[in-house]
């Protein structure tokens, strides 16, 4: 498939070609309630919204689709729209001969997860700004993703020549290329599998993506992955390998607290880091991440008897209170870059502003305890890190290790307030599946014996669920006021029900548990269809036809949760159907995905229960 699709691009045809004929349109994202959306309304680009209307569009005029989706707190999507989309010559070009059309991924889940399947398997790797073209009919053609305006405007170029002169062949290799695709997702027959347990594979397999030098999975790129962590938590008592297992968790949950991951001042966690040490971190701070994180450290404290994991876990929800929460939900996400369009800056700083507003005892221990010269810093300035821990400060210098933590508590706050006055872009969008996350989180929190406030968020959170984004009849993914931002997806029926889930069980709200087990009936009659799930109820391309499974990428897989669910959930266990469909589908994974269940941690539990 790699071959048929880029060979698209090797033919440049040398011929000019008079201007598109059709019907003008316009940039029709200025003032959308989406910010990623709206940020890119004053663009040259004719920019379109994803709906039948564009694909219609795109068949009317005979032209590709171009699609660009992508998310605010991305940096790299602010580049490429600083650099081409605001471009008027690039802007020309995407006008005349393709459809251009935004897609915030945050709102389209399904077709942007389609649409990273594609340039991952074309490409080998995936990320955004993602940018595709489609025939009119919805193939792809060919997936980029940042490219600089130079390198694009070529591409553009190569695309227009070829779908000018031979449209019927590049429909034919697109097509050709799905049908490849499409075999290698929908395989007709799977073999039985005896149920052995799964565990001992996928403690295997994880243990080959190590890095037992740094902690974190991979050598490159370090990312939480969350629900990785949380299955290895849980199986590790029945591993060979239990020891070098702890080792790895303490490792990485040490590592992830201490350094350029974690923002020291204010709490809460960055996306990832862009080097394997954990030293510099790609800015962007994601609701989803956060929330799994409150859970994952919860669980690391009790499992592995560390107490200190449990602050973390604290202090984490504690930012996502103070600064994602808004009357009675979370927001989705802090830019990567501030107001002025730096990137990182907010949470950077320079010798100067630290001189102004420290003691110079304070700067002092600032330093020793915080600041580590032999880390390159930005343009920007350095970011906080523990270079040394409260207790090495006491050994070296004789002080009390609470009184160093007090003082440096004096010092973070001076911080904190001093940061305040900066200005940080924010997504306000409040993502029903995100939001399930949340809940999940401060359900853990509350049963590991957090406070009433605690309690109290999760009960209004756990209304604005249950009463403003679902109706009684649908689910839907986000709200602009009262008008529908778009609709529930299987990712939001399943993150909504496990939060709901969460909290009634801890909470003794049986209205919760009740209604948690309605969207999972739901789920499996929306989304299931001929043992494959749809991850959108209204698919309108090709390919957007169902998966055996969902992957943990980054979020929890919805597939595993709603099948956990079934199996776990008091009103459903004598649901016989579903019952049956659940352990249908788990044999099914069991058979075809045993080989990577790595990246299917989800199912670990529920594959080894069944």
């Amino acid at each position: 498939m790699k071959r048929i699709v880029l060979s698209l691009l090797l033919v440049v045809f040398a011929r000019s070609y008079a201007m598109a004929a059709g019907p003008a349109f316009e940039n029709r994202l200025k003032d959308h309630p989406s910010p990623y959306l709206a940020m890119h309304g004053e663009d040259p680009v004719h920019w379109q919204t994803w709906g039948r209307e564009a694909v219609q569009l795109a068949k009317k005029l005979n032209r590709p689709l171009f699609v660009s989706s992508g998310y605010f707190s991305c940096h790299w999507c602010h580049v490429m729209q600083r650099e081409s989309y605001r471009d008027p010559e690039v802007a020309k070009f995407l006008n005349t001969w393709f459809i251009p059309v935004k897609v915030d991924r945050e709102l389209n889940p399904a077709l942007d997860s389609h649409l990273i399947e594609f340039v991952q398997l074309t490409r080998g790797r995936a990320g955004w700004p993602l940018n595709v073209f489609l025939t009119p009919e919805g193939y792809p053609i060919v997936g980029i993703t940042y490219l600089p305006k130079a390198n694009f405007l070529d591409l553009l170029k190569q695309l227009r020549d070829r779908w000018q002169s031979e449209p019927d062949e590049l429909r034919r290799l697109a097509q050709d290329a799905m049908d490849e695709w499409r075999a290698m997702r929908q395989p007709t027959d799977i073999p039985v599998m005896p149920k052995m347990p799964v565990a001992p594979k996928f403690i295997e397999q994880a243990g080959k993506l190590m890095d037992e030098l740094s902690g974190g999975f991979g050598e490159q790129n370090k990312f939480p992955m969350t629900p990785q962590m949380r299955v290895l938590l849980k199986v590790r008592n029945n591993s060979k390998t239990q020891k070098k297992v702890n080792e790895f968790l303490r490792l990485t949950l040490d590592n992830m607290a201490r350094l350029g991951m974690h923002d020291l001042v204010g709490g809460g966690f960055f996306r990832y880091v862009v080097d394997p040490g954990w030293q510099t971190p790609h800015y962007e701070k994601m609701l989803y991440d956060n929330a799994q994180l409150v859970s994952l450290y919860l669980q690391a404290a009790a499992d592995l008897d560390e107490p200190r994991y449990r602050d973390t876990a604290t202090e984490t929800l504690d930012f996502m209170l103070r600064e994602m929460w808004r009357d009675n939900h979370f927001i989705g996400s802090f830019s990567a870059v501030d107001a002025q369009g730096r990137e990182g800056a907010y949470y950077l700083w320079t010798d100067e502003a630290l001189g102004k507003m420290l003691s110079d005892e304070e700067l002092r221990l600032a330093e020793i305890a915080w600041f580590d010269d032999g880390i390159a810093r930005s343009e920007w300035g350095k970011l906080p890190r523990w270079k040394r821990m409260p207790a090495e400060i006491s050994r070296r210098t004789g002080q009390s290790v609470d009184s160093i933590k007090q003082r440096l508590e004096v010092i973070r706050g001076k911080m904190l307030k001093v940061r305040a006055a900066r200005l940080l872009p924010a997504d306000d969008k409040g993502l029903a599946a995100w939001n399930g996350l949340a809940l999940s989180a401060l359900a853990d929190a509350v049963a590991a014996g957090g406070g009433d406030a605690y309690r109290h968020y999760a009960d209004r959170l756990a209304g604005y669920l249950a009463t403003k984004l679902w109706d009684g009849k649908r689910l839907v993914r986000a709200l602009d006021g009262d008008k529908l931002l778009a609709e529930g997806t299987l990712q939001d029926y399943a993150l909504v029900a496990k939060g709901l889930q969460d909290w009634g069980r801890v909470s003794d709200q049986a209205r919760y548990t009740n209604l948690a087990g309605r969207l999972v009936q739901m789920t499996w009659k929306r989304f299931y269809q001929n043992d494959r799930w749809l991850e959108t109820d209204t698919p309108l391309i090709p390919m957007l036809d169902g998966k055996l499974a969902l992957d943990d990428n980054p979020l929890p897989s919805a597939t595993a949760l709603v099948t956990g669910l079934t199996l776990v959930a008091d009103n459903l266990q004598k649901n016989t159907p579903l019952q049956k469909m659940a352990s249908t589908h788990l044999d099914q994974v069991r058979a075809r995905l045993s080989d990577a269940i790595f990246w299917y941690a989800s199912y670990v539990e529920w594959l080894d229960r069944n």
